[in-house]
This record gives structure tokens, C-alpha cells and sequence, in this order.
């Protein structure tokens, strides 16, 4: 009988991890023309006007589809930002935005900026299929911060933030990221 795996040879000790990076650039909804989300596939960050210091929903997908089915829930008066991640049919965009939008709910969380409408953690399995694989994955944003209303003109990042995961060994994974607690008011 042949072994079982152990994982991946980065995971062993027999070469060093590699690193993959996704690189989300956020822009304002406003400033993104229809013409730029046809067959676009990216996350978006949604914010009702009721929304003051956390966003309403962070979603991802067919863009121009995601978003017609947002209007009867949130009205067409919402704002928000959005990364495309790709123009085609292949599960790599998909596979990406998920894994972003994942890891964006998930620092949301830790800086309570967590949105109101989102009930689920968004799909951990592109996170854990890209990590077993590189051993290092590392989600860089710019342009627009996603945490923030993108009316306010300091959401412009003056730099990339980045969502970094390493392998920790047994104490599991090391997750960092780039973002400060939201003060309490």
C-alpha cells in the first residue's frame, strides 16, 4: 500500500514556500464606468446610506449580476467600492475574489468593521487550496480602502494594505494584516 500524503513538501520541510499573491485594486462605484463590468468578475463592498463607520454587505462574483440582484435589497441609492479581478469565464478571477472577499470579512471582523448584512464568512476554500499549495498567501489592496465609506476622501490608500497567511507549525496559521481596530465611539 502506497503512504498517505503528508501534505505539501513545503509543509515537510523539504523547500521553502512559495508565495502567492492576489493584488485587489478598489475603485468607487462611481468612478467605474457599466462598460468596465461587462463579464468582469470581482468583489464589491456595498454601503446603504444608513451605513456610517461599517459597510452593508461585501460580496463577490459576476459583477453586473451581483449587483442587479443587490438593488431590490439595498435600494439604488447605495455606494461602495469594487476590485476587478478579471474579464473572462475561467474559475481563476472567481477563485480569487473569493478568496479576497473571504479574507477581507475576515479582518472586518478582527476591527469591527464587520458588515451588517453579511451572515456568512464568505467561501474559506480557495483560501485553504491556495495556502496547502504555496504556503504563503498574500492578499495586497489598493486604491480605495474597502473598510471604509469611499465617500471620505482618506479611504484613498496612500499605500498597499496587505492580508498576509504563513504557516505558524503547530500553533497553525499566522495571519497579519495591515489594518487598525476601529476606535470605539
Amino acid at each position: 500500500m502506497p503512504p498517505r500524503h503528508r501534505g505539501p513538501a513545503w509543509a515537510e520541510g523539504k523547500v521553502e514556500p512559495t508565495v502567492r499573491v492576489i493584488t485587489a485594486t478598489f475603485e468607487r462605484l462611481q468612478d467605474v464606468s457599466v462598460d468596465q463590468l461587462f463579464g468582469a468578475t470581482g468583489v464589491y463592498v456595498l454601503w446603504t446610506a444608513s451605513a456610517k463607520v461599517r459597510p452593508t454587505y461585501f460580496g463577490e462574483g459576476y459583477l453586473l449580476d451581483r449587483f442587479s440582484c443587490h438593488v431590490p435589497r439595498f435600494g439604488a441609492g447605495v455606494i461602495g467600492s469594487l476590485a476587478i479581478l478579471g474579464d473572462d469565464d475561467t474559475w481563476r478571477p472567481k477563485a480569487a475574489a473569493q478568496i479576497v472577499e473571504h479574507l477581507l470579512l475576515y479582518v472586518a471582523d478582527l476591527v469591527d468593521r464587520k458588515p451588517a448584512q453579511n451572515k456568512s464568512p464568505g467561501i474559506r476554500a480557495g483560501v485553504q487550496k491556495v495556502f496547502r499549495r504555496h504556503g504563503v498567501l498574500r492578499v495586497r489592496i489598493e486604491g480605495v480602502d474597502p473598510l471604509r465609506d469611499p465617500v471620505l476622501s482618506s479611504s484613498r490608500l496612500m499605500e498597499p494594505k496587505v492580508i498576509e497567511l504563513r504557516d505558524a507549525g503547530p500553533e497553525g496559521i499566522d495571519v497579519s494584516h495591515d489594518w487598525n481596530r476601529r476606535a470605539k465611539s
